[in-house]
């Protein structure tokens, strides 16, 4: 697919995309309640701390972990290590994981001018990857998650074609930290076979290339243990745990949702975005059909995948109560972006037709806002990590220097307890 040569970006979206970057990641830390803001998740402390506090520096950044690499968490873990008290490890952590994010909202606004000309709905568009409903619950803040806005991220830098050689290497470093860090970003490779002679599209291609190259090794040689599920539950769940949820992330809700009238919810939380991709295929350019394939029949393949290989497709289809699988998270975002684009789509259409995606997206704006601050989150009950730290430092005081402590992260579950020992030695620095 080629396409003309792109115009220049006006001076003004310069301020405006560095703007939001520090809004995005501001808007990311304050959707966290002030104990998950504080709590350190799973692999943050028992691997990455953990080797960050025990190794050289920089000697564990590509040690693969669970049969991939883990390049972004470890390159945070290390530096807040190196640079802050072991005491305030954890909510440093969290923050530069909300930064981050807020770097990748700013990505997207800048990447999906190619697809979706209109900047309010960029605004809209990038405003998903922190205002998602399902975000706050497990991936937003916290470096172990991370990886999963990639796959959204590296999404709307393919679909771009960069104006200068400078900002084509630019998000090439993107690229190819996203693939040392995600290896789902496999589902995207298709989209090197577009717009394959345009300006600079080869640098961000390379970088993905040479990071899914690192991470096919690693798998290689390490491979992950699947826990493969039912495939025909994976099927079935999708709208329940994916398209539903943005209508409502509270467990309550979903549980009363996902009773007798199941169906019917279910129907009327799938139409939306079935329509929005049907709007996109009728009327849309070439690049947002393209775009609009990705974002809602790509949203069912990656969920369906994710789940699948994960052992949740056996799992019972809906629980009671209701439970959030972190699988949903970007395939939901996805769903969500379908409405922006068809708002696009419909805009260049006579009215009353384009005022139909005018109103689709504020309807999602108010949703989106309504639903900012989560009603829970998995780290609502801690522990948090400075109080977990100060405890062990307490303890060392009548323990000999080399003897070890056993700091506690979340979560804290009937059949895993996320831990890792540290030295009192360590603790005293």
């Amino acid at each position: 697919m080629r396409r003309p040569r792109p115009r220049f970006v006006p001076r003004s979206e310069f301020g405006i995309t560095a703007a939001l970057a520090v809004l995005a990641s501001a808007a990311a830390w304050f959707r966290l309640p002030p104990t998950t803001q504080q709590t350190v998740w799973a692999e943050d402390g028992t691997i990455f701390l953990n080797d960050a506090i025990s190794g050289a520096p920089a000697s564990h950044l590509f040690a693969g972990y669970a049969g991939y690499l883990q390049l972004l968490p470890r390159l945070i873990a290390d530096g807040v290590i190196r640079t802050v008290d072991i005491a305030d490890a954890g909510i440093m952590i969290n923050l530069a994981s909300c930064a981050v994010v807020g770097l990748g909202a700013s990505l997207v606004y800048w990447c999906a001018r190619d697809v979706i000309a209109a900047r309010p709905l960029r605004l809209v568009l990038c405003s998903i990857t922190v205002f998602a409903p399902l975000a706050p619950i497990e991936l937003l803040g916290n470096a172990a998650n991370l990886h999963w806005f990639f796959i959204w991220i590296t999404l709307w830098i393919l679909l771009y074609q960069p104006r200068t050689r400078i900002g084509a290497w630019m998000l090439a470093i993107v690229t190819l930290i996203g693939a040392m860090s995600e290896i789902q970003v496999l589902v995207l490779v298709p989209l090197l076979l577009v717009n394959v002679r345009g300006h600079n599209v080869w640098p961000p291609r390379i970088g993905l290339a040479v990071g899914l190259v690192a991470q096919i090794i690693t798998t290689l040689l390490s491979p992950r243990v699947a826990h493969a599920g039912g495939l025909g539950g994976a099927l079935r769940a999708y709208v329940g745990q994916v398209a539903l949820p943005n209508f409502a992330a509270n467990r309550q809700t979903m549980t009363a949702a996902l009773g007798e009238q199941a169906l019917v919810w279910e129907v009327l939380a799938i139409v939306p975005f079935v329509l929005s991709v049907l709007v996109c295929l009728r009327w849309g350019t070439a690049l947002q059909r393209v775009a609009a394939l990705y974002l809602v029949p790509g949203s069912f393949v990656i969920w369906v995948v994710d789940s699948y290989l994960n052992g949740y497709g056996g799992s019972p289809i809906h629980h009671a109560p209701f439970v959030f699988i972190r699988y949903a998270v970007i395939p939901s975002m996805l769903l969500l972006a379908s409405i922006v684009l068809a708002a696009q789509v419909l805009a260049s259409r006579r009215a009353p037709i384009a005022w139909i995606g005018t109103a689709a997206v504020a309807a999602l704006v108010v949703l989106m806002v309504v639903q900012y601050i989560p009603t829970e989150t998995n780290r609502s009950n801690g522990p948090t990590w400075a109080n977990a730290i100060g405890a062990a430092r307490k303890s060392c005081e009548s323990l000999a220097s080399g003897m070890n402590q056993l700091v506690v992260t979340a979560p804290r579950t009937k059949t895993a307890l996320w831990t890792f020992p540290i030295s009192c030695e360590r603790l005293a620095k």
